[in-house]
């Protein structure tokens, strides 16, 4: 008899030892879900039952849905205070210091200005007035470093209190000074898993506020060893990483992603076994492949980066100094407004999360005057 009580106690306990397993390697997958309506208004009371939620082809079960309702948000402000700026960046950060005190007031909020250099000018925070005196305190003036303030924005925002994070990024000119490249800002979004909502000013005397044409962010294709068509086991190009603390680790080869008109972006391909990278003691090439301008911005980019992370870029183009500063001011009411009518979306993979792959996650509404925005893959780590 007591032989089979010590039987049974090792099978229990096998099998609590076996469920522990499987939590920790078939973790919970969440994306955050924008849903509209064919004028762009937000969808609220959905379900579960409204979506399908694919994951590499595979339809999943959802496990969880919550809408953002009144949940606090942790968001970085990425503000540009490079020398092109000087004329605007007065009704720059009046709208955002308008932002900051409309939005939740549990909100914890961080400043990052960047010119030549990424800055933390104020550390996260929901007291108004510190923020407020850290945007009155921006000075202006050098380069821009777009890249590398991204990556450090990512990097700082994952210290956040709230599970919800979400970067805003505003600038008025191309990267001209950073000690990365467009591929490993890429890479950074790509593996954050954050919302990206990128703000583009354009010097143009002429034309309107618009929304940018989102650049695909296919899963690249893959030979037989699991890398990428034409570069062997997928060890090919550089590596890449982050300067920051806890920055990411290194990738392989890029691909060349094909653009409406021609060209295509190049974009990182990750491999198992990265290793960190060390900085390229020069300045990025173009994106675009033509010359740079620093007056001017490739919305390319801005789109590449929101879209990859399920967020929105716009571009204010025009004389907006001129009697529309408020035009900055509806964008972030807008970003504030989405970021309360977002949807929380959680399933359990059928195969363990750290597998080393790329995976990709296709989020779609039964309705089909509904339409969502969300990010579209997560790597496997």
């Amino acid at each position: 008899m007591r032989q089979l009580g010590i039987a049974v106690a090792t099978v229990l306990l096998s099998g609590s030892v076996l469920l522990a397993q499987l939590k920790v390697d078939v973790a919970l997958i969440n994306v955050v879900a924008t849903v509209t309506d064919s004028q762009g208004r937000y969808v609220p009371g959905l379900t579960a039952e409204d979506f399908i939620v694919q994951e590499d082809g595979q339809t999943q079960t959802i496990a969880h849905l919550t809408q953002s309702d009144e949940l606090p948000v942790s968001v970085g402000v990425t503000l540009d205070t490079s020398g092109s700026m000087e004329r605007k960046i007065a009704t720059a950060t009046g709208a955002v210091e308008r932002f900051i005190r409309t939005v939740h007031q549990d909100d914890d909020i961080f400043l990052v200005t960047f010119s030549d250099r990424p800055v933390l000018s104020q550390d996260f925070t929901s007291d108004r007035d510190r923020l407020s005196s850290a945007l009155r305190r921006v000075r202006i003036g050098g380069g821009t470093a777009l890249y590398e303030a991204l990556d450090f924005s990512l990097t700082k925002i994952k210290q956040g209190e709230h599970d919800k994070k979400a970067i805003i990024l505003i600038t008025d000119g191309e990267d001209t000074s950073s000690y990365i490249t467009f591929d490993q800002a890429a890479l950074a979004v790509r593996e954050s898993e954050l919302l990206v909502y990128c703000l583009g000013i354009s010097p143009s005397n002429t034309g309107v506020l618009t929304e940018g044409i989102p650049v695909p962010s296919p899963m690249p294709p893959t030979g037989p060893a699991g890398g990428p068509v034409g570069i062997p086991g997928g060890r090919g190009g550089t590596g890449t990483g982050g300067r920051y603390p806890g920055g990411r680790g290194g990738s392989g080869g890029t691909i060349g992603i094909p653009l409406p008109g021609g060209g295509s972006l190049p974009f990182p391909i990750p491999v198992p076994g990265r290793r960190p990278y060390t900085f390229q003691q020069r300045r990025p090439t173009p994106t675009s492949g033509g010359p740079m301008n620093p007056d001017s911005v490739d919305m390319m980019v801005l789109n590449s980066f929101a879209d990859a992370s399920g967020g929105k870029a716009w571009l204010l183009s025009g004389n907006w100094t001129e009697g529309r500063g408020n035009q900055v001011e509806k964008i972030l009411d807008e970003i504030a407004s989405e970021l309360r009518n977002q949807y929380s979306i959680g399933y359990y993979p059928t195969h363990p999360l750290q597998d080393g792959k790329w995976h990709r996650i296709d989020i779609r509404p039964k309705n089909p005057r509904y339409h969502v925005r969300s990010r579209k893959e997560y790597f496997g780590k």
